[in-house]
């Protein structure tokens, strides 16, 4: 293993040397941009190729890598790569196979001759790794002088060896110093010693041919048609060098040597050679063998026969199941390397010149597709035939049936059947088709985009209502087969298509009455369907529903009139445009006949009263003969039948005829054989009753009562009712008395009673009227009448003034109570002492009247009382009374003496009065008890002498009271000495009001004080408030509020509050 020299040329011309080391496995070369690389090899010396991003590895025959880093820069000028060995220089250029590996071409320089000495880029050294027999250590540069002027191809410069280098042979010069006679030394053995004569003397040496025993071959796609043969002789000779039927002349050159080159168009063709060198001397020609040549620069023969496109082949699924095999010819020996979808299968070219591939089932994929083939053949000199072809491969078929626009629709229909059917469907082009359908199967035409169709004939295709299967069986260009089916509807029937309806009810006959309905006709049809029909010559479409059955309505004005038949028709259109027409026969009878009503009126007036009524109505008519006739009267229904010439009568009892007033219609109804009806129609009035007939009893003087004034005002009594308009008479009896009333156009009526003709007194009297009307009916109403012409009861009770009948004081001052009865709801009106009052009545007829206290006069009188009553109707009564009043109270008693014993009192007199005397004890603690006595008459004095049963102590006071007839008290308070000065009189005793006190006697006390105020005036006596005080100077009185007014007759009077006044004797001490 040798260093290998190298030379690196940027493009400035500057150059940089290096040697990769013998014992370096890899070594790497910096390369820049536009830089010249040279290395000392030849083309056998490199093995491969490949690019590893920017840089270039080469890997030589003796496994060595060089890496030129950056060859592949990616800007700038590119870089270039030389080989050169043996005084050639060829460029290297590369073509990227793929995945980085490069092919390498080589070829001579086209800038040969630019290249100077100083280049240095040639070199004339062997390389180790193609001439192992090289003696030098290292591989050189080829000395500079023998790159002259005239080049090496033609010039007459010797080469110091011979070798095969990138397809160029280079025969060099060797040997050793010349003799005497100018003769060369040995040429070299092929081994590669050098040598040469010496230019500087003048030998003249016999002609030789380098390396003659050399047999070099020349061939592959890159060689050189390059063959170089040197040799050396005496200057100036002729060299003709003959190889094959080309020769070469050249002249040895000053320096002994010549060389002959071969190439275009001065080549060989292909062939084993051997050179023949005739050398022209002085002395005549010399013919030296030359070096044999082996030339081979033909690509070898390589040819398809079986599997590509080019021969007519191709896989469909029953081959491609196989797997794929391609074969062929060519060249015997040769390597064969076929690729197909990136797969490389390869084989040799038997001695028979055939070759075969084959990839197995599952290798390639299947499917509908062709694709490139390269077959790349190369012979053993390294010549290359490159073949393309196409592998066809085809395993799918397909095929497809258009069901869904069969017919456009997708059904065949009646019409369209009988007119044939055309299938239709896609597959691939090419293919041949062929269609089963119905009865029929054809072969469908198919056009060149795949489209076929298919004709079936009438006869071929189903009929009815079904879905007929269709297949399609297409085989495609390449043997491919494959199968489609499908469903057509077929349609050519509509199915179900009836009348379900029937027409003039249970006869069939559309009579009047259910013409006048309109007719409902009613089927089916297969769903989907139109149904339009006919009738009468009206069309109507018919509404079908979603199961088929269907409804249609005519009018009752589209029905034929009269008698007759008439024909509907129906006609159905499916939806696969089917259609069928069914009809029916459709009696029609809407003529009735006759039938009247007679029109004379019904019993002479057409009216039908009570009396009429009672007897029974008869009512006649026509009709048809013989017809059964229906006769309704006031909803009374008679059927009759008419008699052979068509009358007809009716006869309707009492209980027929409907008592009252109102109109009866008549109708009468005859249906004939087609239930057609007739109808006539009448009416007649019945008036059985005397109507609005009534007695207004209520209203006879506007209540219902006849009062006493009302019985003798105006003309009498008046009684009005109602009866029925045009009725004839109208009379009425009240109380057993009759008058015939007047009638008014409008049914009213009134009766006139006179005064005398109506009773006095308190009853109800019947009142009964009795009316004819306009019809000879007669009806009586009666009603009462309340006849009430006086007040009773009316009285006054006895009860008023107590049990001496006479008011006192007492009594009046609580009112007056005045009574009596009276009739029930009366009202009654008193008027007392000229005041008039209203009573309460209650509904007991009890009346009731309190006359206030103060409407009642003072004094002794007999009071006026009338008692007014008005009873419920009006009536009026006066009853008169009088009430005796004595509201004077007697005088109270004058005490003239007390008859006084040792431990009290005895007795004491008083002046002469009539009144009834009692006398009472105050005591201690205010307490009033009445004291026992005997009274009379004094026999020696006008007094009276009280005397007491037991004496009265010392200290007590009296109350001596005088009582009139009337019950009237007037009370006088004694003060009695008790013996103790300055002694207080208690004169707010509340008990002393029981006794009216009117008059406090202080006389018979010694000094006495007494303190009295409004309040405890008021309350002394009910009779009045007033107050007499009797006293001496060694009394006093304190009146409390009192106004001192007039003093007479030795009193003076006081005021005391708003009502009160007291009377002080002058004597007494008052203080106010």
């Amino acid at each position: 293993m040798k260093a290998i020299d190298f030379v690196v040329r940027d493009n400035a011309g500057g150059l940089q040397r290096g040697t990769v080391p013998e014992g370096a496995k890899t070594h790497a070369i910096q390369a820049g941009a536009g830089q010249e690389i040279s290395l000392n090899l030849r083309q056998v010396d490199l093995s491969t190729q490949v690019r590893e991003g920017s840089d270039l590895v080469i890997t030589l025959t003796d496994g060595r890598q060089i890496t030129i880093d950056n060859y592949f820069n990616g800007s700038g000028t590119p870089n270039r790569l030389f080989i050169s060995a043996d005084g050639y220089l060829n460029e290297v250029a590369f073509v990227d196979t793929g995945a980085g590996e490069l092919y390498a071409q080589f070829g001579p320089t086209e800038q040969w001759g630019k290249w100077s000495p100083s280049d240095d880029l040639i070199y004339l050294g062997r390389t180790e790794l193609a001439a192992a027999g090289y003696a030098d250590d290292e591989v050189s540069m080829f000395p500079a002088p023998l790159l002259g002027a005239a080049g090496l191809l033609g010039g007459g410069t010797a080469a110091t060896a011979a070798a095969v280098v990138g397809g160029a042979a280079v025969i060099g010069a060797g040997g050793g110093s010349g003799d005497e006679t100018g003769g060369g030394g040995e040429g070299g053995d092929g081994g590669g010693d050098t040598g040469g004569s010496n230019p500087d003397r003048d030998l003249v040496q016999d002609p030789y041919v380098n390396d003659p025993d050399l047999v070099g071959e020349i061939g592959g796609d890159d060689a050189e048609q390059v063959i170089t043969i040197t040799g050396g002789g005496a200057p100036g000779d002729t060299v003709i060098v003959t190889l094959g039927d080309v020769q070469v002349e050249t002249v040895i050159n000053e320096e002994g040597f010549f060389t002959c080159g071969f190439m275009p168009p001065n080549f060989p063709p292909d062939g084993t050679y051997e050179a023949v060198v005739t050398v022209v001397t002085e002395d005549g020609e010399v013919v030296l063998d030359g070096p044999g040549y082996v030339i081979d620069l033909t690509p070898p023969l390589v040819d398809v026969s079986t599997g590509t496109d080019s021969v007519g082949d191709f896989f469909n699924a029953v081959s491609f199941a196989d797997g794929v095999t391609l074969s062929g010819t060519g060249e015997a020996g040769a390597s064969i390397l076929v690729t197909i979808a990136g797969i490389e299968q390869t084989t040799t070219v038997s001695e028979a010149g055939t070759w075969s591939v084959s990839w197995a089932a599952g290798t390639l994929e299947g499917g509908e597709y062709s694709t490139g083939v390269t077959i790349v053949s190369a012979d053993a000199f390294g010549n290359t035939t490159t073949i393309s072809d196409t592998v066809v491969i085809d395993t799918v078929s397909n095929v497809t049936i258009d069901t869904a626009n069969v017919e456009t629709d997708g059904i065949v229909n009646a019409v369209e059947q009988e007119d044939g059917v055309t299938l239709t469907g896609t597959a691939q082009a090419g293919s041949t088709v062929v269609v089963t359908f119905g009865t029929g199967s054809h072969a469908a035409t198919v056009d060149a985009n795949g489209n076929w169709s298919a004709d079936f004939a009438m006869s071929e295709v189903p009929t009815g209502e079904l879905q007929a299967t269709v297949t399609a069986v297409a085989t495609d260009a390449l043997g491919n087969s494959s199968t489609a089916s499908g469903l057509v509807d077929i349609d050519t029937l509509v199915r179900d298509f009836a009348f379900t309806g029937t027409t003039g009810g249970a006869d069939g006959v559309i009579n009047e009455a259910e013409a006048a309905q309109g007719l409902v006709m009613t089927g089916t049809t297969e769903p989907g369907s139109s149904v339009m029909v006919s009738f009468g010559g009206s069309n109507q479409a018919a509404t079908v529903a979603a199961n088929g059955s269907w409804t249609v309505t005519f009018a009752a004005n589209t029905i034929p009139s009269g008698e007759q038949t008439a024909v509907m028709t129906a006609v159905a259109t499916d939806i696969a445009g089917n259609v069928d027409t069914i009809t029916r026969n459709v009696d029609i009878d809407r003529d009735g006949g006759i039938l009247t009503i007679s029109p004379a009126p019904v019993e002479g007036d057409d009216i039908i009263n009570e009396v009429e009524a009672s007897d029974g109505v008869v009512l006649t008519g026509t009709s048809n003969p013989n017809a059964v006739v229906t006769v309704t009267m006031g909803g009374v229904s008679k059927t009759v039948s008419a008699d052979g010439a068509g009358n007809w009568t009716a006869n309707y009892s009492n209980s027929d005829v409907t008592p009252g007033v109102y109109t009866a219609q008549i109708t009468a109804t005859t249906k004939d054989a087609a239930g057609n009806t007739l109808n006539a129609s009448d009416s007649v009035e019945v008036d059985t009753r005397v109507d609005n007939l009534g007695v207004q009893a209520s209203l006879v003087e506007g209540d219902g009562t006849i009062n006493g004034a009302e019985r003798l005002a105006g003309g009498g009594v008046q009684v009005t009712g109602t009866t029925e308009v045009g009725s004839t008479a109208v009379v009425v009896t009240l109380n057993g008395v009759a008058v015939n009333a007047v009638v008014a156009a409008n049914g009213t009526w009134t009766a006139n009673y006179a005064s005398s003709q109506v009773s006095e007194g308190t009853y109800t009297a019947t009142v009964s009227v009795q009316a004819t009307d306009r019809a000879g009916n007669t009806a009586t109403v009666s009603d009462v009448v309340n006849v009430d012409t006086e007040v009773v009861p009316l009285s006054i009770d006895d009860g008023a003034g107590g049990r001496d009948s006479t008011v006192n004081i007492a009594e009046a001052a609580t009112g007056i109570d005045l009574g009596g009865e009276v009739e029930v709801g009366s009202r009654v009106s008193v008027t007392f002492d000229g005041t008039p009052y209203v009573a309460n009545v209650d509904n007991a007829g009890n009346w009731s009247l309190t006359i206030p206290p103060s409407a009642i006069r003072s004094g002794e009188y007999n009071a006026a009382i009338v008692v007014t009553a008005t009873d419920a109707v009006g009536n009026v009564d006066t009853i008169n009374d009088t009430l005796a009043i004595d509201t004077s109270a007697p005088s109270g008693p004058a005490i003239e003496s007390l008859n006084e014993g040792r431990v009290g009192f005895r007795g004491i007199s008083t002046d002469l009065t009539d009144d009834e005397l009692a006398v009472y004890q105050v005591q201690d603690n205010g307490t009033v008890t009445e004291v026992a006595s005997q009274s009379g008459a004094s026999m020696t004095r006008p007094e009276t002498n009280i005397d007491f049963n037991s004496d009265v102590p010392d200290g007590s006071h009296l109350v001596i009271t005088a009582t009139d007839d009337a019950q009237n008290t007037t009370g006088t308070y004694v003060v009695l000495d008790d013996g103790a000065p300055n002694s207080t009189i208690a004169i707010s005793n509340p008990a002393l009001g029981n006794y009216n006190i009117e008059t406090v006697d202080m006389t018979f006390a010694e000094e006495g004080n007494l303190t009295i105020d409004e309040a405890a005036l008021l309350a002394l006596s009910s009779n009045s408030n007033e107050l007499m005080i009797l006293g001496g100077a060694d009394d006093t009185v304190t009146i409390l509020g009192a106004t001192r007014g007039n003093s007479s007759g030795g009193q003076t009077t006081y005021s005391l509050g708003t009502e009160g006044t007291i009377i002080v004797d002058d004597q007494i001490d008052v203080i106010t």
